[in-house]
């Protein structure tokens, strides 16, 4: 046996070690898609995610402003509330005070017609 022969003992060997190493990179090639494709989602996903939280903190902003604002817009209401009550009382004790006065007119009224009654004619 010379070295041609232990050769080509050799070269089925390493034709499957060859088509073996060739499915192995083959694997490496899906895996390395695969794994591109993932972290391309995952970015995606972060930046979705961080698009999101820029949008809540701008809407917490905006809430702050609108909450204040309607705080604002309250006190200037409960404020003309109490300018109106005050006012409402105002012209309630006006109106009891004219009342007060056409009753007194009244009586004055109905005396001098009563006297004119009592006038010959």
């Amino acid at each position: 046996m010379s070295t041609l022969a232990f050769e080509e003992a050799q070269l089925p060997i390493a034709a499957d070690d060859f088509n073996a190493l060739e499915q192995r990179v083959l694997r490496m090639v899906e895996l390395l898609k695969h794994e591109r494709e993932t972290r391309t989602a995952a970015e995606h996903r972060v930046q979705t995610l961080e698009n999101t939280v820029r949008s809540l903190e701008e809407s917490g902003l905006n809430s702050e402003q609108r909450a204040e604002n309607l705080e604002e817009k309250l006190m200037a209401a409960e404020q003309k509330i109490q300018e109106l009550t005050t006012l409402s009382t105002q012209n309630t004790e006006q109106i009891q005070t004219l009342e007060g006065e056409r009753e007194t007119v009244r009586g004055r009224v109905e005396r001098l017609l009563k006297h004119l009654d009592e006038i010959p004619a």
